[in-house]
């Protein structure tokens, strides 16, 4: 892997005058290049000379992974898991463990032991706080000191926890497998307790990732639990606790650096009004103040939600001011298509949430990590004093993996159009009903 990196990076640096790092092999090319047909003639010439130079690597990485599936008595089928970034180092890390089918004789005894003691106290408390308290650290150094929100601290540090702490616990004695699931979710559970009473991260933000972070942290437990069963690997435990330490800094440090670009994701949703364009649009504009009298649960945690909206001007270059509970979005207006089409870009926007904590807390997530870029409203109409009101929004999240937190972001946009949208229709219709 080290010499795969430092050939891809000369030859990027070198004769493409491109960075390349190792957050590259996992999602390049990017969103604003996905396919080969549609790069430029430079992006292209890369794209395939980095293919060829990966092809030797392929060959030798698919060979060494099949014979070695063969001789761990696992399906063979699995080798095509080689493909697949982040799930191949977790099967690389399983094959490094796993007991060849026929072990050499000094390995020939190592059956790990079904009934065993539990660990004294001191491993308890490695495993349990001591793991935990690293975690913290390893969040602090991540998300508050170098503001990188990225595959280190949202996969690696999960995992590496899960791996930690079942290291430790059965560091003198092989433990069986619940036990250690167990020890392992449980610290888990109190690193993200840490968080929040230290005022690091707030409850809602540690909810949206506590189903990711779960997941990593029982692999990480798995892979935990296959390496501290075998007495054979004891002597390494030290450099393998190690590793984790000294390499997710690295890799943190690595991400803040070559952080990649952000794809343009997009929100729809739309509304049926009974009532025509032109009184549709006059609420577009620029709509009352919406009452939180039925104000969903969600939008009570903290995250943002709109008030109101108001225009200053008429037509392109008019400013609309969005109001939302944690402060306005400045949007100029780029189309006004009266009553058709309204668009704008956002040139300022405030927080996307208030934290839920006891203390006052401003995590760099709130900033910039979560950007709007434009949005637009278009009114549709559908005959019978109907018209579909549908609203889209283009924004970035830069927090990763992206698929994982877009998913949120995606819904949460969503619920904000749902309230602008239904606001929007009680008024049309009311002030057809009164005209």
């Amino acid at each position: 892997m080290a010499l795969k990196f430092i050939i891809d990076f000369l030859v990027a640096r070198f004769f493409f005058e491109k960075t390349w790092s190792p957050i590259d092999y996992i999602i390049w090319p990017n969103g604003n290049a996905t396919v080969l047909l549609r790069m430029g003639e430079d992006e292209r010439i890369f794209g395939l000379t980095m293919l060829a130079i990966s092809i030797p690597f392929i060959i030798i990485g698919t060979t060494m992974t099949f014979q070695r599936l063969k001789s761990a008595c696992l399906p063979p089928i699995l080798v095509l898991l080689f493909f697949v970034p982040v799930v191949n180092l977790f099967l690389i890390g399983i094959l490094c463990v796993r007991i060849p089918k026929q072990p050499s004789p000094e390995l020939a005894d190592l059956t790990p032991v079904p009934e065993t003691p539990k660990p004294g106290i001191l491993y308890l408390f490695g495993a349990t706080f001591l793991s935990a308290l690293l975690t913290v650290c390893m969040v602090v150094l991540g998300a508050n000191l170098l503001a990188n929100y990225g595959f280190a601290l949202f996969i690696g540090a999960p995992f590496a926890h899960g791996f930690f702490s079942v290291l430790i616990y059965g560091w003198k004695t092989p433990q069986p497998f619940w036990r250690c699931i167990s020890i392992g979710l449980q610290s888990t559970i109190l690193a993200g307790c840490l968080l929040f009473f230290f005022g690091i991260e707030g409850a809602i933000c540690l909810l949206m990732f506590l189903p990711l972070g779960l997941i990593l942290a029982l692999l990480g437990c798995c892979f935990g639990y296959m390496v501290q069963a075998r007495p054979w690997l004891q002597k390494s435990f030290p450099s393998m606790l190690l590793m984790p330490l000294a390499g997710l800094p690295f890799v943190m440090g690595m991400e803040s650096n070559f952080e990649p670009t952000s794809m343009l994701r997009q929100v729809d949703s739309s509304i049926v009004i009974h009532a025509d364009r032109e009184t549709v649009w006059n609420v577009v504009v620029a709509f009352p103040p919406i009452p939180d009298d039925n104000l969903p649960w969600y939008f009570r945690t903290g995250v943002a939600y709109p008030v109101r909206a108001e225009i200053h001007g008429e037509g392109v270059g008019a400013v609309r001011k969005c109001v939302f509970s944690t402060g306005p979005f400045i949007e100029p207006i780029t189309r006004w298509e009266k009553p058709h089409r309204l668009s704008f870009d956002v040139v300022d926007q405030p927080c996307p949430m208030h934290e839920l904590s006891p203390y006052k807390i401003h995590p760099p997530h709130l900033d910039n990590y979560l950007r709007s870029q434009k949005g637009e409203f278009r009114l549709v109409n559908l005959g019978n004093g109907q018209t579909r009101l549908e609203g889209t929004t283009w924004y970035k999240n830069r927090m990763w993996p992206q698929e994982y937190w877009g998913q949120w972001s995606d819904a949460i946009i969503h619920q904000v159009h749902l309230r602008v949208l239904d606001h929007i229709r009680q008024h049309a219709e009311a002030s057809r009903k009164t005209s």
